[in-house]
């Protein structure tokens, strides 16, 4: 579960960092409606994200419990396998976009 939180804390840390760096740049163009959307998208980032914290908080107490925190490795290894795909296929899929041919 813990690798759940950490996953889910880091797409919301890129996508709050991808909307600050379109609100300066938005600033800068002086286009106020697309920084007024950046700002009230960070505005929802935090609330889900402080939606999320408080859902996560109880479940991760839980995971303290002996029986939980097996399942919670074999999740976590579960995740792991899986993210090395996505991101294996990620390179693949960008070097092959780029013609440098891998297999």
């Amino acid at each position: 579960m813990k690798e759940v939180v950490t996953l889910l804390s880091g797409v919301i840390s890129l996508v709050c960092v991808a909307l600050v760096f379109f609100a300066i740049s938005s600033y800068l163009a002086r286009a106020m409606s697309t920084l007024t959307v950046c700002v009230i998208g960070l505005i929802l980032m935090g609330t889900v994200f402080r939606v999320c914290s408080l859902i996560f908080r109880p479940i991760l107490a839980l995971s303290n419990i002996s029986v939980i925190g097996g399942l919670d490795k074999v999740m976590g290894a579960a995740m792991g396998i899986v993210e090395a795909c996505v991101l294996s296929y990620l390179v693949y899929y960008v070097l092959n976009y780029m013609g440098i041919y891998v297999l």
